[in-house]
């Protein structure tokens, strides 16, 4: 999310941390480099983090979803077709 979408959205309920100063100082300096208020600098941080966490938690899904397909598979694998003997047969020859 950029730093002019923030402004364009409607507010919403606010959010409020109590951190040491050197960490806001710190989030300030890296705000002011980007050209951002630290409100911004915060919103745009926090969803990147957010979204990675979103995608590991995906990439973990899909691969246990995979696994159990995977072992499905190879317990009641599918009948072999026309086409796959076809294949077979050329590979043994």
């Amino acid at each position: 999310m950029r730093a002019s979408t923030l402004q364009t959205k409607p507010l919403r309920p606010n959010v409020h941390a109590r951190v040491p100063d050197e960490i806001k100082q710190r989030w300030q300096n890296a705000a002011a480099m980007r050209g951002q208020t630290l409100t911004d600098f915060i919103i745009v941080a926090a969803n990147a983090a957010t979204d990675k966490i979103f995608e590991q938690e995906e990439k973990i899904k899909l691969s246990e979803r995979d696994q159990l397909k995977l072992a499905e598979m190879l317990l009641n694998p599918p009948a072999i077709n026309e086409p796959m003997k076809d294949i077979l047969t050329k590979y043994r020859t």
